[in-house]
């Protein structure tokens, strides 16, 4: 590889957690798949059913969980064979050191104990703030009466960007990331994005809906909850950095939490009655219980049984899986999936032919922001204008030329010896020759 030669695209290296965004990809594409046939069913119930199926569906991070917890506790079962082989030398410790070991244990566990409360603290936040998040659109639905979207989804590009931007702008205060020439170049792409994507939104919503000012109090519910969703993938990043707590190990605890939370949300359910349309020769309208309107799905179609159970499993996919990506990678990453995951929307309503409109103009708004989310989190830097300043992969490039340069320069200083020595020795010989010759 010629490293002297200026390079304007720069590729990290692939490695086997790129593959984290493709099943992420196929996650969200069966669980939008799934959704569909929900979303048709006029059933009030729908919404607050799946709650339940998302909680359950975290549940069964606990199997990940007990087999990493078995593995590290045989790892520590070695490392402790291993340790008592010097039991010995251990009991041969002076007195004052015993004392000053003790000393230090008992400081460092009351650390442990602090930082693991704290732990804990960061944990039931992010579970309470994304509950509130995921019960903020159904408690919308229980107030208008109707589980079906107010604005259909093909329709809510907007509130993507203003996810990946809520995203971008608080890992910056809360994590205090540094901005750079090519973070702001991401910016100016996504802003664009934004106003072409919201104009193209609009048309479509005012045409679609019938009630604008619902529309308008769906979506302001809607950007809410996209912020609260980046607090979270924020904090979370902050949980396994500080804390070393796993992913698993994450969802688990918040399953746990929100169990709760759901169980108290759904105390006034049991008692308030909705109104539902039965559908027939005459339409009759009736009030039932929400958790009585539950036994409906499964009585008009069997094979939501069957999906329902595929629905929980791959929940729990698409949840570890972007926790997944913000362990392994960053939580602006979370970006890169979340574009992938709304253009595999964008594939099925295409499709399915429920959305015929600016459909190439979308395309090529989903590509520039697939283009500034790789800008933005270095998938691939652009070494022109000053864009690759401050990124990790022109710092590494720019190592490798130095170091390239430097090993040229020994070399060449390393053949310039050799010439010199040889020189001077042919000299020498031919002095010696001289002076013999003269002798």
């Amino acid at each position: 590889m010629n490293l002297n030669k200026k390079k304007y695209l720069l590729f990290p290296k692939p490695h086997l957690k790129h593959l984290l965004f493709l099943f992420y990809f196929v996650s969200s594409v069966i669980k939008q798949t799934i959704l569909k046939n929900f979303k048709d069913e006029d059933n009030l119930a729908i919404p607050v059913f799946k709650l339940y199926i998302y909680d359950i569906g975290d549940f069964l991070s606990l199997i990940p969980y007990l087999i990493l917890k078995k593995k590290s506790k045989s790892e520590n079962d070695i490392t402790q064979s291993s340790n008592d082989n010097s039991n010995e030398e251990k009991e041969n410790l002076s007195k004052k050191d015993t004392e000053l070991r003790y000393i230090y244990t008992d400081f460092k566990g009351e650390e442990i104990e602090s930082k693991n409360k704290r732990s804990y603290l960061y944990i039931l936040i992010i579970s309470l703030i994304d509950f509130i998040a995921q019960i903020s659109t159904v408690t919308y639905y229980l107030a208008v009466g109707d589980q079906h979207m107010v604005v259909h989804h093909g329709n809510l590009t907007f509130i993507l960007i203003f996810n990946i931007i809520f995203l971008f702008l608080l890992t910056k205060f809360i994590m205090n990331i540094t901005f750079y020439s090519h973070h702001y170049f991401s910016f100016i792409i996504f802003i664009v994005c934004l106003i072409v994507i919201v104009i193209i939104d609009f048309i479509e919503i005012k045409k679609d809906s019938p009630d604008f000012v619902d529309s308008l109090l769906y979506i302001v519910i809607r950007i809410f909850a996209v912020l609260l969703y980046s607090i979270t993938d924020i904090l979370d990043k902050v949980v396994f950095l500080k804390y070393f707590i796993t992913p698993y190990f994450l969802l688990l605890s918040k399953a746990i939490i929100q169990f709760v939370c759901l169980i108290i949300f759904s105390i006034p359910l049991c008692f308030v009655k909705f109104k539902i349309t039965i559908e027939g020769e005459k339409k009759e309208i009736k009030e039932e219980l929400i958790f009585s309107m539950i036994d409906d799905i499964f009585f008009k179609n069997k094979i939501y049984i069957l999906l329902y159970i595929v629905y929980l499993i791959n929940s729990f996919f698409y949840n570890i899986l972007n926790y997944l990506i913000i362990d392994k990678f960053f939580p602006t990453h979370t970006a890169i999936a979340r574009i992938f995951e709304n253009f595999g929307i964008l594939l099925i309503n295409i499709i399915l032919k429920s959305l015929q409109n600016y459909i190439p103009l979308r395309i090529i708004m989903y590509i520039l922001l697939l283009f500034a989310a790789f800008i933005y989190n270095e998938f691939f830097v652009i070494n022109i204008c000053g864009l690759a300043n401050g990124t990790k992969l022109f710092l590494d490039y720019k190592e490798k030329k130095e170091l390239s340069l430097i090993s040229e320069n020994n070399t060449n200083d390393h053949l310039i010896e050799i010439v010199d020595d040889q020189g001077s020795s042919n000299i020498n010989e031919n002095d010696n020759s001289i002076e013999l010759h003269q002798f």
